[in-house]
């Protein structure tokens, strides 16, 4: 179906490589004045174009919005590791300078928390919903109460992401410490705020539960509102995203609880065993996707996606030689276990034994694969979804905290429904496995198995650099990385990124407090 709509002008361009890239032209990712116009409703489109600021192409191939974050994080951290530099596209992630792109993740998320603070006020001019609405509802009473909680889910997860690359380490965490600014609905009407104070850790995971916990109940009252896409936000991204939040919070008792009740309320399923190997990871329609987006020759930012980056069987960067691979200290411990199936979501082009196939050592291709090719930049469409978040993270999130509160055995049974799941089918791995799960007695050995499943299942997607914050643990690279630097640990600059020099300078607020630190 995606093909169907194919636009003639992506069709037509010319595929050459440059000295620093290769040619492309990324397709729109944000809604048109006309369309707007268009639109029956213009809450709608409003939130329609707060979720095209997710995929957003920024004017460079690194930079297409939240899977480009994602990327720079599972780089930083080494978890994703780059061995080669042939365009130089994430190099300075590569080389832990991901603090260079703080200006980046400031924009990108405030961008989204202004549009969704217009978004409130547009609402609230037309009589913001009741938790308590007359019956029978009017369509346009039920469109706006879900359109409220979207927009207050999308602002809490976007505060939450601020926390986690703008303040410390979990491990060091102190509520009382300043953080970064706080704007809602009501700082921003009429578009006249010059900037604010830093808040504190505390205020802005305030701020985060308020939005979330609020979107909740909007959520289970306005339920009867079909979703469209899963790009819109509901109920299980709330729950999930309020429970993840609580645990990079270390509140566990709160993560427990929000991702049990995720849990126990979504429609969503594990992925099976049977569709380990077999989805690509490509596609949003899979049922343990809880967030994605669905890729078309519309909103298509070809070269510069996840896609364009990492997926051999794609015209990409990576099947021109610069492959962002799996670590190989990690992959390592994958294969030892001998039990685990995961491990063929890399290298399996590089053990085929074709021409050059080391070249692509570590490859992902048995996790980010295109669905249309089975032959290296095969895929020159571009039309593999992107993953934003899967049921499996309200499964680690689970185990985690009741980890960390020592409650061994429900942590041990939210991760066996995942490693159940991944096991090689015979005789011998299931030995193998069995003797894996017994000898999980002791709560740090499970607090690591913990985390070698949040690298291994989640690798790729965006959550390496908070695990690795967040556990605070020493992590020895393997040899497939350009960095010098080997042993890395999650402390400084590199790892907890500075406010920008531009808001420094331009947020009076903040100015003033740092010219008084400057004195």
């Amino acid at each position: 179906m995606k093909k169907l709509i194919y636009i003639l002008s992506v069709a037509a361009v010319a595929w050459t490589f440059a000295a620093c890239s290769l040619d492309q032209q990324p397709g729109g990712s944000s809604i048109t004045e006309e369309q707007y116009q268009n639109m029956d409703d213009a809450a709608e489109g409003s939130v329609r174009g707060i979720y095209t600021l997710l995929y957003a192409y920024g004017g460079d191939h690194d930079v297409f919005g939240q899977r480009a974050i994602d990327m720079y994080g599972d780089l930083l951290c080494g978890d994703m590791a780059m061995s080669t530099q042939n365009y130089g596209w994430f190099v300075s992630d590569e080389n832990m300078q991901t603090y260079s792109r703080r200006a980046y993740f400031w924009s990108y998320y405030y961008d989204i928390i202004r549009q969704c603070n217009k978004t409130i006020n547009a609402l609230e001019a037309q009589g913001l919903p009741s938790l308590e609405p007359k019956t029978p509802l009017t369509e346009d009473e039920a469109k706006r109460g879900m359109y409220y909680a979207e927009v207050l889910t999308i602002r809490g997860w976007a505060y939450a992401s601020l926390l986690r690359y703008f303040t410390l380490p979990p491990a060091n965490m102190d509520l009382d410490l300043e953080a970064v600014p706080i704007y809602t609905e009501v700082d921003t009407k009429g578009d006249t705020i010059k900037g604010a104070p830093r808040a504190s850790v505390g205020d802005v995971y305030l701020r985060v539960e308020e939005d979330l916990l609020t979107a909740i109940d909007y959520f289970d009252v306005y339920y009867m509102v079909k979703r469209e896409s899963k790009i819109e936000m509901n109920a299980d991204i709330a729950r999930i995203t309020l429970a993840y939040a609580y645990l990079n919070k270390c509140d566990y008792t709160n993560a427990l609880k929000y991702a049990q009740d995720a849990i126990s309320t979504t429609t969503a399923t594990l992925l099976p065993l049977s569709e380990v190997l077999t989805t690509g990871f490509n596609d949003a329609s899979n049922n343990n996707w809880i967030w994605g987006e669905e890729v078309t020759v519309v909103n298509t930012t070809a070269l510069a996606s996840f896609f364009g980056q990492c997926d051999i069987f794609s015209y990409s960067y990576a099947s021109a030689g610069d492959v962002k691979g799996i670590d190989a200290n990690l992959y390592k411990e994958i294969q030892d276990l001998k039990w685990d199936i995961r491990a063929f979501w890399w290298c399996n082009y590089a053990n085929s034994g074709a021409s050059k196939a080391s070249t692509y050592n570590y490859a992902p291709d048995g996790k980010f694969y295109s669905a249309t090719s089975s032959k290296l930049q095969g895929d020159r469409d571009w039309l593999s979804d992107n993953v934003y978040m899967r049921l499996e993270l309200a499964y680690l999130i689970a185990a985690e905290a009741a980890c960390r509160l020592h409650d061994d055995a429900t942590a041990l049974a939210f991760l066996f429904e995942i490693t159940d799941r991944r096991v090689i089918p015979s005789d011998e791995t299931a030995e193998l496995y069995d003797a894996w799960k017994t000898a999980l007695t002791d709560n740090e050995d499970i607090l690591y198995a913990i985390r070698y499943n949040w690298r291994v299942e989640l690798w790729g997607e965006g959550y390496g650099l908070q695990t690795f914050r967040r556990y605070g643990m020493n992590v020895t690279l393997g040899e497939n990385h350009l960095r010098s630097t080997k042993t890395i640990a999650p402390v400084g600059r590199q790892f907890t990124f500075e406010i920008p020099t531009g808001e420094q300078y331009y947020n009076p607020f903040i100015r003033s407090t740092t010219e008084m630190a400057a004195q």
